[in-house]
């Protein structure tokens, strides 16, 4: 045991490290959601208050030469507001922003970045509250947001056998568009479709309206900030259930399967590739179709049953997948 590293146990070994040393906190009888779903959230008054934090590192979750300055600023809020999303009709009000940053970075870096702080703060009515700034080695952005409901909030934990399971839009293009960054760069003559792909991984769109239009009839709730596969993972294990996937009702964009020819390429973008920011829920067969009224880029990719197992299928047939995403360590 000693002789374990970070990356032996990997980022949710870490997360159950952390879990254990504050289990006292569910003592607390305000606490409505502790460590572990995409907002801590407890009750002040009539209202519920969510927090959130996530962290954007230079060199881990973006490279310079492929993202302007303002969209970074723009994709650390949005992918905050994702996981505001993710507990349901919550209205993110505050933000907090930490930054570190190289000493020898150009001012106009910064006022482009604050510049992206602006833009996506008032597009959801935010305000940056305040924050800290620090020398760093690497560009290291850490924003925590907090936002406020008077509605239960959505846990991931309320799945249960026999609801459907819906996502948002399609997947896999974050994924793609990553790729893409990685071969060519931001300034590479891309295709109409490929500049699309692209633009699916830097400029992040929080699907925070559809959350708070369907999350009455929902019964667990995540973001796909670690890609579907992950989401499914956790929403299953932590309302403690099964799924049966089928993989050939995963939604997928046009764009991808123009630029990316080969089908088992797609999926894998789909299932392991991260950072789409779409919805992942469940929802009782019964309020399925009023779901979809609301928001009609919902797809129903499979179904909740008890045992506790997730099984994926394409056309019918049963397929073994071993996780090709991203890990931290």
């Amino acid at each position: 045991m000693r002789n374990k590293t970070v990356s032996s146990i990997g980022e949710f070994g870490l997360i159950e490290i952390i879990k254990s040393k504050f289990t006292r906190l569910n003592n607390n009888k305000n606490i409505v959601m502790g460590i572990g779903d995409d907002c801590f959230c407890f009750n002040s008054g009539s209202n519920t208050i969510c927090i959130t934090k996530d962290m954007l590192v230079e060199d881990v979750h973006f490279k310079k030469n492929w993202i302007t300055a303002k969209d970074l600023g723009q994709k650390a809020i949005e992918v905050n507001v994702s996981d505001i999303a993710a507990m349901g009709n919550v209205k993110p009000e505050y933000a907090f922003i930490g930054l570190g940053i190289p000493a020898d970075t150009p001012k106009k870096f910064i006022t482009d970045l604050a510049n992206g702080f602006k833009a996506a703060c008032n597009k959801y009515k935010m305000t940056v509250a305040g924050g800290d700034m620090v020398k760093a080695d690497k560009i290291t952005i850490s924003v925590t947001v907090v936002g406020i409901t008077k509605d239960n909030i959505v846990k991931r934990s309320g799945a249960n056998s026999g609801d459907l399971i819906g996502v948002t839009n399609t997947f896999g293009d974050a994924g793609a568009g990553l790729a893409l960054l990685y071969k060519h760069g931001i300034k590479y003559k891309y295709s109409k479709e490929e500049r699309l792909l692209t633009a699916k991984q830097n400029n992040p769109i929080a699907r925070l309206n559809e959350a708070q239009k369907i999350a009455k009839y929902l019964t667990s709730l995540t973001d796909a900030s670690d890609g579907l596969y992950i989401s499914i993972g956790l929403l299953t294990k932590d309302s403690d259930v099964g799924a049966d996937i089928y993989t050939d009702k995963v939604p997928l964009s046009t764009d991808i399967k123009k630029v990316f020819r080969d089908e088992n390429r797609r999926l894998n973008f789909a299932l392991f590739g991260g950072e789409d920011y779409e919805l992942v829920f469940t929802v009782p067969k019964s309020k399925a179709k009023i779901a979809k009224k609301f928001v009609p880029q919902i797809t129903y990719i499979g179904e909740i049953n008890s045992s506790k197992k997730v099984r994926y299928f394409h056309n019918g047939k049963e397929q073994k997948f071993k996780y090709l995403g991203f890990k931290h360590f």
